[in-house]
């Protein structure tokens, strides 16, 4: 299947894929971002996503017409997959921004996108927070002057505290309605607790803040799930490619082959060579099935009109998606792991810096068991996995 990008002739990006990519290349590895071997991994960076927003890369997959960079799911996948491959800390940050933004379209009315997007990008937001709209731990009542008052505990990532607003799921106190609203983080009724805990005491949430409510659009809100994973199989395989990258300059550097090696360079040594070619192997196969994982997942992120998703099944591509998030996920573990035995002594130094790619992979990690079993049973039965109305 082949893809173009959904925006409409009259809304075409002010860039195209590659000029997009070679700016995330650049943004990730600039001297502007907080650690940029990402050696603190977790740790807030405001400078790099001060970064993420002078470079426009924020409003990359808002339509034109709004203000956006106008560019598709293809694109915006691919330039998390270039910052990950970089600086993971900003690629997790800038991948659930992405998701976020994309919110009012998965789970508002059409008007919920007029409202948010042109706000957004005046205001060069970024947001934080989680696409979940089943949260039950923030209640939302009517306030005494109109509006809406939030209230109760929730927590959020750790780069999620330099979001300019929060988008995050609560319940309509009385009814249990899920919505997904928009909360300014530094507005009163809103305090930050420890451990990235978020804590509303009557924080005033307008009705224009109201971003989703499941089930306004028919069928979207089940894409949300495989769009989540998607971020992070791009992520997984960002991590493999810099870590590869790493690894190759660490060998070509050496000046001392392997003396067992017999060879007069580190890149002629048969066992180096073929250890490499395998674990590339392995990564360029994730990258390709997520590659074609996104060209099935794309056209029903953006839907017929290249400005909101489809109400189509996401049954198939949430396969295709679970296989991407396997091989994705094997090939990170994988490769971050046989660097060090690669690099030989010295290699868990800040320079090379190897042990990031390794921290990465392990505390991103969550089990793919499960993907597995729907892979597997989709394969075996026919059955698609369930559509779920919000993250597993």
């Amino acid at each position: 299947m082949t893809t173009t990008c959904d925006q409409p002739v009259q809304q075409a990006s002010p860039r195209d894929h590659a000029d997009w990519l070679a700016l995330a290349r650049t943004t990730a590895a600039g001297p502007a971002v907080d650690d940029p071997d990402g050696r603190h991994a977790g740790r807030p960076q405001p400078r790099g996503a001060e970064a993420l927003r002078r470079a426009g890369l924020l409003a990359l997959p808002i339509p034109a017409r709004h203000g956006g960079g106008g560019a598709c799911w293809r694109t915006a996948y691919q330039v998390l997959r270039e910052v990950a491959a970089l600086n993971t800390d900003i690629g997790l940050l800038l991948g659930h921004h992405y998701l976020l933004s994309w919110t009012p379209a998965l789970l508002g009315a059409e008007e919920a996108c007029e409202r948010v997007w042109p706000r957004a990008v005046a205001g060069g937001w970024l947001l934080g927070g989680a696409p979940d709209p089943r949260e039950t731990a923030l209640t939302l009542a009517p306030g005494p002057r109109g509006g809406l008052l939030l209230d109760g505990a929730t927590a959020i990532a750790p780069g999620a505290a330099l979001a300019d607003r929060l988008a995050l799921g609560a319940t309509r106190a009385g009814t249990g309605e899920p919505l997904m609203v928009l909360v300014d983080p530094a507005g009163p009724g809103v305090v930050r607790a420890g451990d990235g805990e978020v804590r509303f005491s009557g924080a005033a949430v307008s009705e224009d803040d109201v971003i989703g409510r499941p089930g306004a659009r028919a069928g979207t809100a089940p894409l949300m799930a495989p769009a989540i994973q998607m971020v992070f199989a791009q992520l997984y395989i960002g991590i493999a490619e810099g870590a590869l990258n790493a690894a190759r300059a660490h060998a070509v550097a050496r000046s001392r082959p392997w003396p067992l090696g017999q060879a007069r360079r580190n890149g002629g040594d048969a066992y180096l060579s073929g250890a490499y070619g395998g674990l590339l192997a392995q990564v360029r196969a994730a990258r390709a099935l997520a590659d074609q994982a996104v060209e099935e997942l794309s056209p029903a992120l953006h839907g017929a009109d290249g400005a909101g998703p489809s109400g189509q099944g996401c049954g198939a591509p949430a396969v295709l998606v679970a296989t991407a998030k396997i091989a994705a996920v094997q090939a990170s573990l994988a490769v971050a792991s046989r660097v060090f035995e690669l690099a030989g002594p010295g290699s868990a130094r800040s320079n090379p810096g190897l042990a990031r790619f390794w921290h990465y992979a392990r505390a991103l990690h969550d089990p793919v068991a499960y993907r597995q079993t729907e892979v597997g049973r989709e394969f075996l039965t026919g059955e698609l996995p369930p559509e779920r109305n919000a993250p597993p």
